[in-house]
């Protein structure tokens, strides 16, 4: 799905991957001049979690919960396009 970028402005594509190893796993993909790796949790709650998982009440509990990121930032070659970043986000909650 194409969300808003967390800088405000520009999208990038963004898609919830279910592997059963964590809570959740979001794959961002996408050039962005600001990056699309993000390790802030508060902003990656308003990002991400929010859109792909509806089961959490709001962003205060979440943080409560002491949740653990693990980022993982890559890229891939697309003949057409070049280089597009990636970055696979894992939360555990």
């Amino acid at each position: 799905m194409k969300i808003k970028h967390w800088a405000g402005y520009g999208c990038v594509n963004a898609r919830k991957v279910s592997d059963g190893s964590c809570a959740l796993h979001v794959r961002v993909e996408g050039n962005h001049e600001q990056g699309i790796v993000r390790s802030d949790s508060y902003d990656l709650y308003n990002w991400l979690v929010k859109r792909f998982d509806k089961s959490v009440p709001d962003v205060t509990t979440w943080l409560r919960s002491h949740p653990l990121v693990d980022l993982r930032p890559d890229f891939r070659t697309d003949p057409v396009l070049g280089v597009i970043d990636t970055c696979d986000y894992y939360f555990t909650y």
